[in-house]
């Protein structure tokens, strides 16, 4: 009787990705993993309306109430359709009423209380290995993925830009992935890329420019899928690949509030070496990331932990 597969999953995020240029751009890399595997999307239950747009990747725009409940009871979810509100929701598996994040400001956050996937995946099964690798160093600077995470790399796109930043992080997430000694075994990996946003608040995501950076960061996507391919264990085990944005933008660049454009996200679902049909799920939310990671290496949801969302079938 043969072993078990050993179980292990790569996430990442590639931040401002507008899912209908994905689909008219087709990046090769990104494209083959929706044909053999799953996809959907989704509308961002929050943004900001009357709000002043988000113009540069990491602006605070502090214009907003705090998340509350309306007179019936009901909730409602005051956010802007901003990276801090959208990675928090990812890293979370909750919405910004619950993890605080509003804004880029992250001044409410309650990590504490909903920490990273991550570090849920370490707390269960400490023998895992667990990743997070940034170019947006507010993700580690305010806590959406916590110190008990075993690895991080972390780079301010800022200083260095974001093409740089992400060059960067591309090549250690590379050399993690491939698992050579002495590095340790990953077993959960999170890549965060973040060009893609700078590119559409300068120019828009109907640019030349923006095409060039999400084909740059498809070409990193494929690198990192043959570094794990390459394993050496790689026949004993069972990758699962998840692809995701935090927001989109609006034609000429820039985010917040609740147009389709701002407001339409995506997971896309793969197991490598597996043909699950390149099928729709219908809808596929950000805070379906976390326990759909979970339940990859199975890790059951514990219904303690008040995640909003769930794990994707496929």
């Amino acid at each position: 009787m043969s072993s078990p597969l050993h179980s292990k999953v790569l996430v990442v995020g590639m931040d401002g990705l507008r899912f209908d240029r994905l689909l008219a751009l087709r990046p090769p890399v990104l494209t083959a993993l929706m044909s053999t595997g799953v996809y959907g999307t989704a509308s961002l239950p929050y943004g900001e309306s009357d709000a002043p747009r988000t113009e540069s990747p990491g602006e605070v725009v502090p214009e907003l109430a705090e998340a509350h409940l309306d007179a019936a009871g009901r909730r409602v979810i005051r956010a802007r359709t901003d990276s801090g509100p959208g990675w928090s929701s990812i890293a979370s598996g909750v919405w910004p009423d619950k993890h605080g994040v509003v804004d880029n400001g992250f001044a409410r956050a309650q990590f504490t209380k909903y920490p990273d996937f991550l570090s849920r995946a370490k707390a269960v099964r400490p023998e895992l290995t667990t990743s997070a690798l940034f170019s947006w160093a507010a993700l580690d600077e305010h806590g959406a993925f916590g110190d008990g995470i075993d690895t991080k790399v972390v780079l301010d796109g800022y200083a260095l830009t974001f093409a740089a930043a992400d060059r960067q992080i591309a090549a250690e997430a590379e050399r993690h992935l491939a698992g050579s000694a002495p590095d340790p075994d990953p077993d959960l990996t999170f890549v965060y890329l973040g060009d893609t946003d700078e590119v559409a608040h300068d120019l828009g995501p109907l640019c030349p420019e923006y095409a060039e950076a999400l084909l740059v960061q498809d070409t990193f996507l494929g690198r990192f899928l043959d570094a794990v391919r390459a394993r050496p264990s790689y026949a004993d085990e069972r990758w699962t690949v998840l692809v995701t944005t935090d927001h989109g933008h609006v034609d000429e660049g820039g985010h917040g509030g609740t147009s389709e454009q701002e407001r339409t996200v995506f997971v896309i679902a793969n197991r490598l070496g597996a043909d699950l049909g390149g099928r729709s799920l219908g809808e596929a939310r950000l805070v379906d990331v976390a326990p759909t990671a979970l339940a990859a290496l199975g890790i059951a949801v514990d219904p303690g932990w008040g995640l909003d969302g769930v794990p994707l079938t496929f």
